[in-house]
């Protein structure tokens, strides 16, 4: 997992979105994983809260996510 990198989804039926985590702990005292179809974020997407890392590691697994880091 990179922490405010984008990566592109490679697998299941967002393949191809853009997805970001976001070190939200100031804000909300989690994790935001954000995902979209522009790699700018802008447009359709949708979000996802974390409490914690964990938390966050157990959904990608568990969901089977393959991410590709690209910038």
């Amino acid at each position: 997992m990179e922490i405010g990198k984008v990566g592109i989804i490679k697998n299941t039926n967002a393949e191809g979105w853009f997805i970001k985590i976001i070190d939200d702990k100031k804000n909300t005292g989690g994790y935001l994983l954000v995902q979209s179809r522009s790699k700018e974020f802008i447009g359709e997407g949708f979000d996802n809260w974390f409490e914690n890392l964990d938390s966050l590691k157990k959904y990608i697994t568990q969901n089977n996510i393959h991410i590709e880091w690209i910038m």
